[in-house]
């Protein structure tokens, strides 16, 4: 498999659409940073668990794609989190 470099234009709205369906879902989240780490690594796992019912089973590809824009959507929503944090005075988070 070749990367396609994010340049089809079908990815990126499917992302806006899950993190839509994960607020209609869960609400507002405020947790801590090991905690979204728990959650991205499980949907990691399922994501896995996707690809290897594709590759071993004969299984569809909705579902790895499904999975991956979970993913996805959860990793970005860190690196969103992240990306807005401000140095604090003495170390303190």
């Amino acid at each position: 498999m070749i990367d396609l470099c994010l340049e089809t234009g079908r990815i990126i709205p499917l992302v806006y659409r899950e993190n839509h369906e994960q607020l209609e879902k869960w609400g507002v989240q405020d947790l801590d940073p090991f905690q979204w780490l728990a959650f991205a690594t499980e949907e990691l796992g399922e994501l896995s668990a996707a690809i290897a019912d594709w590759h071993f089973r004969e299984g569809m590809p909705e579902p790895v794609i499904k999975e991956a824009i979970q993913t996805a959507t959860l990793c970005l929503k860190i690196a969103e989190m992240f990306q807005n944090l401000r140095p604090s005075k003495g170390g303190e988070r």
